[in-house]
């Protein structure tokens, strides 16, 4: 279906400015200045007056746990190490892989909701949160959590099983996914598995997903049993060497900028579930000027607990302002340009992340007359600074609406939500 956006605003224009934007075959075919399509004889399956609305590229959360909706608000004001051995493990083991579907479209819900389009899974559930996808037209990098010592742990391998069945399983549904190896972290995994995902990454051509330098004990660990930093620990073991995205980095040696510092490395910043957890929080604005390439996520609604960018970016933009004391630091272009098209970069997906000619049509509708964005003197600040996601009123992936005048076109959201309400019940 051929959709035509008239009269809409983009963040690439002057403020002043209106288009005609054209989305045909999943990709957006054609942009003009406002009335130049219909002079040229712009012809569409159905046409849409965006005289009120700006028009952004879908946001891409590069690091979440699905599933994990289902544990929002139930292990709160802890500290890390009790929220994930005491509170959170013993529910992720009693889950089963029908509530993993349900916590999986929960979460799915409040993505698109809030503008995102993509997601950076880390998942424990094989093919659930690949159902799910398919079923909600959401997009999503997939990995299945790895953990285990070595490369011949009956575990390790059973998982890596899984994670290529999964992969072939997503083919077969058409779902919107690509696929990464997911090494859990540098303390659930053995070094000769750690090195084994780094060859089988580059023998198979995928990306690696990984938690890295988390916390304040990870920091000092690593450097107690193997004499490195954990940065300095994956590029021993060649995962530098990959396209990898590391999740967290909020503990950085001064050396480690340096091997960090290369465009198949991909930094993901979560600075919500870092503050709750007291985990600190990363050094973005040094990782900017040291030439890195940064992307942001929530990390799980369990840690943040909620799955917004508009929120996390925010909190970034103003958490780095605050921490260097420079209101320069991250300004709000830099901040849209790491929740869009440095995402994009992050997860392989170069016709993602941009409202141009020829690129993949995930896209955005904001509401302008939301009071959050009035007066609009700036959208990129309204945007970054301003608004809480809900200003949201359509949103497409691949050229298809799957959230309309604010209803989900193909997800029952009465249906997740007694579903998941069902499952919260066991653990009252």
């Amino acid at each position: 279906m051929s959709i035509l956006l008239k009269n809409v605003h983009l963040l690439d224009r002057p403020e002043d400015e209106r288009s005609d934007v054209k989305v045909d075959g999943g990709r957006i075919a054609a942009i003009c200045a406002a009335g130049e399509g219909a002079a040229d004889g712009w012809e569409a399956d159905e046409v849409l007056d965006c005289s009120s609305k700006t028009l952004m590229p879908g946001l891409i959360n590069c690091h979440t746990h699905a599933y994990m909706s289902l544990m929002r608000n139930y292990a709160d004001d802890v500290p890390f190490e009790t929220w994930l051995f005491d509170r959170i493990t013993p529910i992720e083991d009693s889950l089963t892989a029908d509530d993993a579907y349900w916590g999986n479209l929960l979460s799915i819900m409040e993505m698109i909701r809030t503008g995102t389009t993509t997601f950076v899974d880390m998942q424990m559930f094989p093919r659930m949160a690949v159902q799910a996808c398919a079923d909600s037209g959401m997009r999503a990098l997939i990995s299945r959590g790895l953990v285990g010592q070595s490369r011949s742990d009956e575990a390790a391998k059973r998982r890596l099983d899984e994670a290529f069945d999964e992969m072939e399983y997503g083919k077969t549904i058409g779902a919107l996914c690509d696929f990464a190896l997911g090494p859990h972290a540098i303390y659930t995994c053995g070094e000769d598995l750690l090195s084994y995902v780094s060859d089988l990454a580059a023998e198979k051509g995928m990306r690696v997903n990984i938690h890295l330098a988390e916390t304040e004990h990870e920091f000092r660990s690593c450097i107690a049993e193997h004499g490195l930093t954990p940065t300095a620990y994956l590029e021993k073991l060649g995962l530098l060497d990959r396209d990898i995205l590391l999740a967290h980095c909020v503990y950085l040696a001064d050396e480690d900028y340096a091997l960090l510092a290369r465009p198949n490395v991909h930094v993901v910043t979560n600075p919500a579930s870092n503050l709750k957890l007291a985990n600190g929080f990363a050094p973005v604005h040094r990782m900017l000027k040291e030439g890195l390439q940064v992307a942001i996520g929530t990390d799980s609604a369990a840690s943040n607990n909620a799955l917004n960018l508009f929120t996390e970016m925010r909190l970034l933009t103003m958490g780095q302002k605050g921490v260097t004391k420079d209101a320069l630091a991250l300004t709000a272009e830099e901040t849209l340009e790491i929740a869009t098209a440095n995402g994009a970069r992050a997860i392989g997906r170069d016709d993602l992340g941009r409202v141009e000619e020829g690129r993949t049509a995930d896209l955005v509708l904001i509401d302008e007359n939301a009071p959050t964005m009035r007066p609009l003197y700036n959208r990129k600040a309204a945007l970054a600074y301003s608004a809480s996601g809900y200003e949201v009123s359509d949103v497409l992936i691949e050229g298809e609406f799957v959230y309309r005048d604010g209803e989900y076109t193909t997800i029952d959201a009465e249906r997740v939500l007694f579903e998941t309400e069902k499952i919260a019940e066991r653990y009252r």
